[in-house]
């Protein structure tokens, strides 16, 4: 495993595509605070009559990661799905090596490269952003909130490997993955709309231009409100799928992090059993 460890981060640190995901997620990073500065420049005058949450960095420190996450998913795909394509994994076969171990090397390998990945986004974020618009939001908040995207990142991984690992085709397998991911983060988009919709439509008064009569109409049920269990299925979509958990964490919405936790633990666990068996059973030509 110690050998099969140290390959596989020798050949992560040489990989174009580690550079380049590397570089770009910086770059992603950096991005979302310079259209912010240029709007609180631009508009000074608005930003000083309101409070400074608004003209600082903290909105924008973690709104990249839902960019970066593609990265991470196509970086997964190429990165394990390129030893299908070279012959390398049916070499480590042949010299010994188990395919549990081949497994889980490389989910440790792509976990590491996408915490990288992630914590270079947030910190190219939170340097610039203090460097041009400053931060309320404490170093302890901050690490605190990289470090559950962090977690999460685990269990996403764990997920991309199970994808890609069980497609022999590079090109596919990252095409796959990048739909995961996508499906992902539009089911969890749809969820919290439909969370944040409101019970009731705020009631109304207009005088009738004809008869001068005061109308009043009061506050009326949303009929897309969900209830009941429905809602508790919401709730849960929201805290267990990867992509909801990020939503909720760039939103500032923590309250269920033991939860999600949890969750994010069932599902490393599942991938990656999952996972190991597909792999066990590949037939590798």
């Amino acid at each position: 495993m110690n050998k099969l460890l140290s390959a596989e981060f020798i050949r992560l640190f040489k990989s174009k595509i580690f550079r380049i995901c590397l570089l770009v997620s910086g770059i992603l990073g950096a991005g979302f605070i310079i259209p912010k500065c240029v709007d609180v420049k631009r508009h000074a005058q608005v930003y000083a009559n309101l409070s400074a949450e608004y003209s600082n960095a903290d909105s924008m420190l973690f709104v990249g990661v839902m960019v970066v996450i593609f990265l991470m998913a196509m970086f997964v795909g190429l990165f394990a799905g390129t030893e299908y394509s070279d012959g390398t994994i049916r070499n480590k076969l042949i010299v010994g090596h188990r395919r549990g171990s081949i497994y889980l090397s490389k989910l440790v390998v792509c976990v590491v490269a996408n915490v990288i990945f992630l914590v270079v986004c947030i910190f190219a974020a939170w340097g610039l952003g203090s460097l041009l618009l400053g931060t309320g939001m404490g170093y302890g908040e901050i690490l605190t909130k990289t470090l559950m995207i962090c977690v999460v990142t685990i269990s996403m991984t764990a997920l991309l490997l199970l994808c890609s690992m069980s497609i022999q085709s590079k090109s596919v397998g990252s095409v796959v993955c990048l739909m995961l991911m996508l499906g992902m983060l539009f089911v969890s988009a749809y969820v919290n709309q439909r969370l944040d919709a409101p019970e009731y439509y705020e009631g109304y008064a207009f005088t009738d231009d004809e008869t001068g009569e005061l109308i009043e109409s009061p506050p009326t049920k949303n009929p897309s409100y969900p209830e009941g269990f429905k809602r508790d299925i919401y709730e849960f979509i929201y805290d267990f799928v990867p992509c909801g958990q990020i939503l909720q964490i760039c939103f500032m919405n923590t309250g269920n992090a033991n939860l999600m936790m949890l969750y994010d633990m069932i599902i490393l666990i599942g991938s990656t059993s999952a996972g190991i068996i597909i792999f066990k059973k590949k037939n590798l030509k």
